[in-house]
């Protein structure tokens, strides 16, 4: 689904789940507005996007080899990837996002917990 991603955005990726995909087309895409943030949860490898931006470099390298400033704020926390359903909607529930965008999983299970976020 489609949502209208205007105002300030937040992705929260694991650090690998930033290196293709739908996380790092969001990070890509939003990277270089200020109102913006990425939460990376869980240790950096050496090597990779999410380590490098720990460092908030002034730009970075896109996928297809292009350089875009990154002015978005990068913040880490200790969290596990794999929560169950009460920790992920008590979660979403304190933060109160206008939008959730599901990015990773089966997709029966990804709708079901659509589902019951909504």
């Amino acid at each position: 689904e489609q949502f209208d991603d205007n105002g300030p955005s937040v992705v929260m990726a694991s650090p690998g789940m930033l290196q293709n995909g739908l996380s790092r087309e969001l990070f890509e895409k939003w990277c270089s507005d200020e109102r913006n943030a990425v939460v990376i949860p869980g240790y950096c490898v050496e090597g990779t996007l999410a380590k490098d931006i720990q460092n908030e470099p002034t730009q970075i390298t896109k996928l297809d080899g292009q350089q875009v400033p990154m002015k978005l704020k990068v913040d880490y926390i200790s969290f596990s990837a794999h929560s169950d359903f009460k920790q992920t909607s008590e979660f979403v529930d304190i933060l109160k996002p206008p939008h959730v965008v599901l990015v990773h999983g089966d997709a029966t299970e990804m709708g079901r917990l659509k589902t019951e976020l909504v």
